[in-house]
This record gives C-alpha cells, sequence and structure tokens, in this order.
C-alpha cells in the first residue's frame, strides 16, 4: 500500500496547478486514490470469496480468502514501476540528460510548447564566416592580411575572433607588429578597429565607420555586415553570422513532426531573431526579439496553458523559468539556473530536448503496460481463488511468479 503512494503517472485534471509549489507535492493524489481502491478491492474480493463458501464449508471458505489476500499482493506494480522510473533516470544520464526534479517525467507528458532562447541554447555562442567572407580574407595581399591579423588578435570582440580564426595561423614570412605600431590599434566603442601606420589607415568594422568618409561605402552598409578597408578602400566585406548547433535545425523539425508548437524568443534584435528563425525553419510569427527577462517571462506566462517547457542558458532566463510549467537548460557551467531547471543536460546539441520528452513517453506505456497487467493477473487470480482452484500455497507461488515476470517485462 505504501509503494503504491510513490508510482509515476501521467496527472489528472485536479493536479495541482501551478508551478510554484514544491516539487515534492506534484504527484501524491492520483495514486493515493489508486491505493485506496486497489485495497478496498482486495478486501471486497476476499469478503466475497468468503462469503461464497462459508454456507458449504468454513475452511475452504478460509482457504479462498488467505488465496486471494496472498495472490493479489502487488508486489508486481510495487517492484516494476520504480524500477522503469530508474531505468529512465540510467538512459537519460548515458545521453547526458540530467534529471534534477523527480516531477518532470510527469509534467513532460503534458509539454505540447517548447519556448527557445537563442543565444547560447541553439548557437555555439560565436560567429562564423560563409564561404563569401573566407574567399575574400584569402584574397587578401600579404600585408593586409598581416595588418587585419594583429587587428584582431588584439580585440575580445566576436567579429575579431570570427576573423581571427577564418585568418588561420600565421604563415612563415608574414609581418609581425612591435613598439609604437603594436600600440598604435585603436577601438572604436560601438563602430570597429582602426589601426594608423606609416604606409595607411586600416579600419575593420561597421561599413560607415570603416569607409572613413567614402558616402558610397556608407550607403552600401546594411546590418550585420563588417568591412575591412585601407584608407577608405574597401579590401573585404564580411559578414558574421551566429554559428547554430549542428543538430538544432532537424531536432526543431523533428519537434514539430511530432506535434510540438516552437518558439523562439530572444532579447536579441529582431532581425537577428528573424534570421535565425529562417535558418531553423521556425515560423516568422513565432519569433520574438527585443524581450527583455521581464518582456520574456511575461511572454512565456502568456502562453503557458500548464503545458511549456522553457529551455534557456542565460541569468536572463531566470524569470522565464519560473513561469513556465517545466524548464531545461544547458548551462551546466552556471551557478543559477541548473539548481532551477526540471533538468540539464550537457553536449553540443539540442537533442536531449526530444529525447527527454520521448522517454517521458515511454515510461508512462510502461507503467501502463504494468498496471493493465497486473489488473488482468488479479482478476484471473480472484476468479480462480472463488472458484477454489488455488490454494493458498499454489497463490504463494503464483504471486511472486507474477512480480518476476512483470519485473522481467520491465
Amino acid at each position: 500500500h505504501g509503494i503504491l503512494h510513490s508510482f509515476p503517472t501521467r496527472r489528472s485534471s485536479d493536479l495541482l496547478r501551478t508551478t510554484s509549489i514544491a516539487d515534492e507535492q506534484f504527484r501524491p493524489q492520483w495514486w493515493h486514490r489508486i491505493a485506496g481502491w486497489y485495497v478496498a478491492a482486495v478486501l471486497v474480493a476476499a469478503a466475497g470469496g468468503f462469503a461464497l463458501w462459508v454456507g458449504r464449508d468454513v475452511a475452504r471458505a478460509l482457504e479462498v480468502t488467505i488465496a486471494i489476500l496472498v495472490v493479489t499482493c502487488p508486489c508486481a506494480l510495487g517492484l516494476a514501476t520504480p524500477l522503469a522510473e530508474e531505468l529512465t533516470h540510467h538512459r537519460l544520464r548515458r545521453a547526458g540528460v540530467f534529471v534534477r526534479k523527480p516531477s518532470f517525467l510527469e509534467k513532460a507528458l503534458a509539454v505540447r510548447r517548447i519556448l527557445l532562447d537563442k543565444t547560447g541554447t541553439l548557437t555555439m555562442g560565436r560567429l562564423v564566416l560563409d564561404e563569401a567572407g573566407a574567399a575574400a580574407l584569402a584574397s587578401l595581399g600579404a600585408r593586409d592580411r598581416a595588418v587585419l591579423r594583429h587587428m584582431t588578435a588584439r580585440s575580445n570582440h566576436p567579429v575579431s575572433v570570427c576573423v581571427a580564426v577564418a585568418l588561420g595561423p600565421v604563415v612563415d614570412g608574414e609581418a609581425t607588429f612591435t613598439g609604437e605600431d603594436a600600440e598604435a590599434l585603436r577601438e572604436v566603442a560601438g563602430q570597429g578597429l582602426e589601426l594608423c601606420l606609416d604606409d595607411g589607415t586600416w579600419r575593420l568594422g561597421r561599413p560607415a565607420f570603416a569607409a572613413g568618409g567614402d558616402a558610397t561605402a556608407r550607403s552600401e552598409g546594411v546590418g550585420g555586415v563588417t568591412v575591412f578597408t585601407r584608407d577608405g578602400r574597401t579590401l573585404a566585406t564580411l559578414a558574421p553570422a551566429e554559428e547554430f548547433k549542428a543538430d538544432a535545425a532537424g531536432e526543431i523539425a523533428a519537434l514539430r513532426s511530432a506535434g510540438y508548437e516552437l518558439y523562439l524568443l530572444s532579447g536579441d534584435a529582431q532581425m537577428k531573431v528573424d534570421r535565425a528563425a529562417a535558418a531553423l525553419g521556425l515560423p516568422a510569427d513565432r519569433a520574438e526579439g527585443d524581450l527583455d527577462p521581464e518582456a520574456k517571462a511575461a511572454r512565456v506566462r502568456a502562453l503557458d496553458n500548464h503545458d511549456t517547457l522553457m529551455v534557456g542558458d542565460g541569468l536572463n532566463d531566470s524569470p522565464s523559468f519560473a513561469a513556465a510549467w517545466c524548464a531545461a537548460t544547458p548551462a551546466v557551467d552556471r551557478p543559477v539556473l541548473p539548481g532551477k531547471a526540471d533538468f540539464f543536460f550537457l553536449g553540443d546539441g539540442i537533442a536531449a530536448i526530444g529525447r527527454s520528452l520521448w522517454e517521458a513517453r515511454r515510461l508512462r506505456r510502461v507503467v501502463r503496460d504494468n498496471l493493465v497487467i497486473a489488473i488482468v493477473y488479479n482478476v484471473v487470480a480472484v476468479a480462480c481463488c472463488a472458484a477454489g482452484l488455488v490454494t493458498p500455497v499454489a497463490a504463494a507461488i503464483f504471486m511472486p511468479a507474477s512480480s518476476l515476470a512483470v519485473v522481467t517485462l520491465t
């Protein structure tokens, strides 16, 4: 009876309706009722068996009653279902998914909407150049490459890091910069880098800034484009883009095919969010940018009908975690988010999202099958006992045999 209280099942309609409750209060009501019904059914069956035989043979009536009480022991469920839950946790851990809240495997069954942060969740947190940008760098002269390498190597800006990586290692004979030349690099906040040398002024940054007064270059400037110039003459036009996790597009497509509604919620500019949505195959009307932490949390609350999974990796996602039905994060190295998430996951992909939801459904199927098997077994066993076909000794054999069978199936 007591073991039944911990069984995992799909939440019923009258379970607690808020995510602010303590996690341990999420599950008990449904299984409390199952336990009560089970005990009542066993007692009624035992009483019925006794009443059926007491008029003919009191000793036989007692044997039938004892056989019913023995053969209906709930060990099959008491052993098999906790085992299924532990095996599910083990499978997830082997895949790099760590469930922090036991209630998640039940909450996951209600999830219909998946809300995704962009930067760090769907992206690798770094920029990359497309083929055109790489070709533009390859076409640079030796002097220009040396200057650009020096400029980007001394800057921590994501665009500089991206260009420095794309340039590759230093080649033999390439010029280096020391002394005053090395210290002549100037970073203009929000615009780019400038290096003034005896043979020219090099700039890397926004088109208008890099043009240095060239009206034509300014008019061609568009968002997301970085230009490398010498004395206002364009040497290379680069368009660094966010690098998405390798499986992001495929996993999003799979989740949508499975019937989930996916939303992209980000604090980045709407233009960047729209580009990300297009690259990942998400509808434009489900991609929202320019959201500060409070606005994002408000959007989560508006979307949540006790069916949302919020996935994010930044501290600015913390209010959204509190607003969502359940939450997950890949940010295992952060001090706060894993403690607020229902589960966290490792790796450079997002396959853990679909895997965790699938494993929750699989666990439900196993629990449901165990319950069906237990009901069928108990009905048949009680009927045989009531008919006088099963002695208490035989019941003592059938009961552990049924438990072993269900555990093996699990």
